[in-house]
């Protein structure tokens, strides 16, 4: 990374600076006795410029890099919001309630969240955007922006985060019992190579809302754990600046990668609260540009895909009410989910013998969940006792977020599902074609295809013996 990168000063500011210095040398010449701040002492409007506006966007860092007066600015901000009465649309808890609540009655946006949907990115942005400015005017810092948490460099959850310490806006007790004691996230939680492999939007959106989206919510557990009670928790929002991050960086892959273009998804509306307690109606095109559009941009980092092995592609939810399968291969038994692996196994014959001719997809239907704690990593006839994410075998992750019945039974005002979810089915469905294709040609299959579920939870953590879900059915569609 080059040192320009990080700079205050674009070009513009530069050629301002630049004019300036030339008045200054013309003048009587005492401005050259001492240091001048020209940026300051020359700053105009941000939308007035000699050359044009001037596109000057506030800076998201990353967490770990904030100043003392930053961190502080933080602070006082969450800890304003969260004194004010629930009923103030600036307050904290109803903030997190515009996201999801389990709270009855409902307030006015309420339950707004769109998850298993094509706006998953657009909504969260909007809503990121408008919490920041109420969390910025309620710190008393015009600087202020949201932090990110960037856990695909550090798996650990923030220092400022688990630090019990009387007082400390940003700790709560309701979060996995290891997460606050410093465990790491597993590795496979915060790997975004298969969703970053995606050219296509929807494809991208529904992979990366899995993984790492999900699994990171699930493995903090607690509120995190759950879609009407995730907001609740501080670090929610430090998370979410990071997955809008992703959107950022995925697209400066290029290759094709480009944003929604058609006037059904742009002109799609959603409405939040201001910093005054106004609502305010922005459509999805809106979020479509950070800097200049929303005023803000995030600190330069580098991104790094864990695991380059090819994995399944986890079909939307649009997808799969689309799906008309010519054969159904079921596992023999259901699956029960708990702490220990399960191992399902299915003939494979006739599915290679069609596999040719159409996609394979892995199907885990009727998916109940008893604890929303953890996830599951999927793997294909595993060598025997080596379950790792970085083997061929590894297919992603079966994500419960969003899945528990109390989620789904959810309503808001308009007396509708939550958005988004209204027909999500308990149900996840993964693209196998060329996971199977490459265990085929490493010479991995047979005529038994073995699907393997192993829990994972933060390092070191231990779950207890108890049921976690179940799983209805488990089978291979070829399509």
């Amino acid at each position: 990374m080059s040192d320009h990168e990080n700079s205050p000063f674009d070009r513009r500011s530069f050629l301002l600076a630049s004019a300036a210095t030339g008045l200054a040398l013309s003048s009587a010449g005492r401005a050259l006795a001492q240091p001048v701040d020209w940026e300051q002492r020359f700053r105009l409007p941000v939308d007035v410029d000699l050359f044009g506006p001037i596109n000057r966007c506030r800076i998201r860092k990353n967490i770990a890099s904030l100043s003392a007066t930053e961190l502080a600015a933080l602070k006082t901000g969450v800890a304003t919001m969260q004194a004010r009465p629930s009923s103030d649309p600036t307050s904290w808890s109803y903030q997190a309630a515009i996201h999801g609540s389990f709270a009855s009655p409902t307030l006015p946006l309420w339950n707004q969240c769109e998850h298993g949907s094509i706006h998953f990115f657009s909504w969260h942005r909007l809503y990121l955007y408008y919490f920041e400015r109420i969390l910025r005017a309620a710190s008393g810092s015009s600087s202020l922006t949201l932090p990110f948490w960037n856990w695909t460099a550090s798996r650990a959850l923030p220092t400022a985060y688990r630090d019990a310490t009387p007082g400390n806006p940003l700790f709560t007790t309701n979060r996995g019992a290891g997460i606050n004691a410093g465990a790491m996230l597993p590795a496979s939680a915060v790997s975004y190579a298969s969703s970053f492999s995606n050219v296509d939007f929807a494809s991208f959106s529904g992979d990366l809302e899995g993984t790492p989206h999900g699994s990171v919510h699930v493995s903090i557990g607690g509120w995190m754990g759950q879609v009407q009670s995730a907001g609740q928790d501080p670090i929610f929002y430090l998370h979410h600046c990071n997955i809008d991050r992703l959107w950022e960086k995925w697209l400066a892959q290029g290759g094709g990668r480009v944003n929604p273009s058609d006037a059904a998804w742009k002109n799609r509306s959603f409405t939040f609260f201001d910093e005054h307690g106004a609502q305010v109606t922005r459509k999805a095109s809106d979020s479509l540009s950070i800097c200049p559009g929303l005023g803000y941009t995030y600190a330069k980092e580098r991104i790094s895909v864990l695991n380059p092995a090819i994995l399944a592609l986890l079909l939307s939810h649009a997808e799969i009410a689309r799906l008309q399968p010519r054969l159904s291969v079921p596992a023999d038994v259901r699956a029960m989910l708990g702490t220990r692996p399960a191992s399902l196994k299915m003939p494979l014959d006739r599915v290679k013998a069609l596999a040719g001719n159409g996609r394979v997809l892995l199907s885990f239907d009727d998916i109940s969940v008893d604890n929303p704690e953890g996830y599951y990593e999927i793997y294909l006839n595993p060598p025997s006792g080596k379950v790792d994410f970085t083997d061929a075998s590894y297919v992603g992750n079966l994500v419960t977020f969003g899945l528990t019945a109390a989620e789904r039974g959810i309503k808001h005002a308009g007396d509708h599902a939550m958005a988004g979810m209204a027909d999500a089915p308990p149900r996840r469905v993964y693209d196998i074609t060329r996971k199977l294709a490459e265990l085929d040609k490493a010479k991995r299959l047979g005529a038994t295809l073995n699907v393997v579920l192993v829990l994972r939870l933060p390092e070191g953590v231990r779950g207890d013996d108890k049921a976690r879900g179940a799983i209805g059915k488990v089978s291979v569609l070829v399509e």
